[in-house]
């Protein structure tokens, strides 16, 4: 993964877990709005993983532009 991929999950995720907590501990107490909150929780990390918004446009092209110019290590056959 990718360190901005993975910097934006870390922001969804700081979003959708309180979000997924309060769902759960609502189920537990036997609401079955709790299920409410727990598709609030997904639907933001579905929407970070598969929507492309107009401000991932200028860290999609750093990272293609970073694909094409920086080269992966080789394995040493180790």
């Amino acid at each position: 993964m990718r360190i901005l991929d993975m910097v934006t999950l870390a922001v969804a995720l700081a979003f959708a877990a309180p979000a997924a907590l309060f769902g759960v501990e609502t189920l537990l107490a036997g609401d079955l709005t709790g299920l409410v909150f727990l598709g609030f929780a997904a639907g933001i990390l579905l929407f970070e993983r598969y929507v492309t918004t107009p401000t991932d446009v200028p860290i999609l092209a750093v990272q293609k532009t970073v694909d094409a110019v920086a080269e992966d290590p080789e394995d040493d056959g180790q």
